[in-house]
C-alpha cells in the first residue's frame, strides 16, 4: 500500500510539473501584467491607479491585492507629460537588479505620444517604501516613437537592454548603463507595423533571442483584436525574423496566441522562465481584462508554443 501511495504521489508531482496553464480560482482584474517569481511567492504588477500590485503564495492560484506603489505623483511627471492626470500608471516591467526590486513604468494619455518611462525601486516587491528613481526615456509629439510599454532584457554577457514602443515608428531598443539604468549608445528600431504593434518582450532561449510583441488593438473589451506574435534573431539587436523569414521591421511576426470564444484580445505579455503572463478580455464578465498565465514550451525547430485561449 505504501508503494502504491508513493506512486500516486510521484504521478501527482509529474502532472503538476507539466501544467500548461494556471487558472486563478478567482480571476483577478489585470491589464498589462508583469511577473516576478521569488521562491514560492509570485508578484504581478499591472496598469492602474497608483500602479496596481498582486501577490500569490500558491504559484498563481489565489491572489491578494496589495496597496498601490504611488500614493501621489512624483513632481517630474507634470513637466514630462503635462496632459497626464492623477496617478494612472501604465504597463510596468518588474525586475531585480543589484539587490533591489525595480519597476519600469509608463505615463501617457491615450492615443498620444507625449509619454515617459519612469523608474521606481524598493527592497521588496511587497514593500511599503518605494524610491522615485526618475525619468528614463521621454517622447514628444514631434517624435516618431512612443515611450511606453518598457521591457528589460539581461543577456548572457550581463548587458542590460531596454525595449519599448507603441505604434508610431514601432518598437525601439537601447542598451542601459548597469549603474544608472539609463540609455547608453545607439537607440534603434527593431520592429514596426502600421496596423498596430506594441509591448515588446525580449528573452533568450539557447542560441536565439526572441522578440514577443502584441499586434492590432487592445482596450476595446470583447471587441479587442490584440494577439501575440514572435520573431527571433541571433543577437539582441536583430534583425528579427518570423518563422517564414519575414522581418519584423517589415511587419512580420509569427502568431503565437490569439483570442478564442470566451477570451478575446490576449496581449501585453511578459515572459518569466517558462511562464508567459498576459491579459485577455472575458466575454463572460462584460469584456473586462483579466490575468492569464500559460506555460511556455518550445518546438523542435526552436519556436515558442503555448496553449491557445478558449
Amino acid at each position: 500500500m505504501r508503494a502504491l501511495w508513493a506512486l500516486v504521489a510521484t504521478l501527482a508531482l509529474l502532472l503538476a510539473a507539466h501544467v500548461d496553464a494556471v487558472e486563478p480560482q478567482a480571476d483577478p482584474g489585470a491589464h498589462d501584467p508583469t511577473l516576478l517569481i521569488q521562491g514560492d511567492r509570485w508578484f504581478v504588477f499591472t496598469t492602474g491607479k497608483g500602479l496596481q500590485r498582486l501577490s500569490s503564495a500558491d504559484a498563481g492560484k489565489t491572489w491578494q491585492r496589495l496597496s498601490p506603489v504611488f500614493a501621489q505623483a512624483p513632481a517630474w511627471w507634470a513637466e514630462a507629460v503635462p496632459e497626464h492626470k492623477g496617478v494612472d500608471v501604465w504597463a510596468p516591467k518588474l525586475f531585480t537588479h543589484r539587490g533591489r526590486v525595480w519597476v519600469l513604468y509608463s505615463i501617457s494619455t491615450f492615443g498620444k505620444n507625449r509619454s515617459a518611462i519612469g523608474l521606481v525601486s524598493s527592497d521588496q516587491p511587497d514593500g511599503s517604501e518605494w524610491r522615485d528613481d526618475g525619468l528614463v526615456v521621454l517622447s514628444r509629439a514631434e517624435d516618431d516613437f512612443n515611450a511606453i510599454d518598457p521591457d528589460l532584457f539581461v543577456d548572457t554577457d550581463g548587458k542590460l537592454w531596454l525595449s519599448y514602443g507603441s505604434f508610431w515608428g514601432g518598437l525601439r531598443l537601447t542598451e542601459l548603463d548597469p549603474e544608472t539604468l539609463r540609455p547608453v549608445g545607439e537607440t534603434r528600431f527593431i520592429a514596426r507595423r502600421k496596423g498596430g504593434i506594441e509591448a515588446p518582450t525580449i528573452v533568450r532561449h539557447g542560441e536565439w533571442v526572441y522578440l514577443f510583441a502584441s499586434y492590432d488593438l487592445c482596450c476595446k473589451g470583447a471587441e479587442s483584436t490584440y494577439n501575440i506574435r514572435v520573431g527571433r534573431a541571433r543577437s539582441v539587436t536583430g534583425p528579427y525574423l518570423d518563422r517564414d523569414g519575414k522581418a519584423l521591421m517589415d511587419a512580420g511576426g509569427t502568431k503565437l496566441l490569439a483570442g478564442g470564444t470566451r477570451w478575446k484580445g490576449p496581449g501585453h505579455q511578459d515572459v518569466v522562465g517558462d511562464w508567459l503572463v498576459h491579459h485577455a478580455y472575458d466575454t463572460e464578465r462584460g469584456g473586462k481584462p483579466h490575468l492569464r498565465i500559460k506555460r511556455l514550451s518550445w518546438s523542435t525547430e526552436g519556436w515558442p508554443v503555448i496553449p491557445q485561449e478558449e
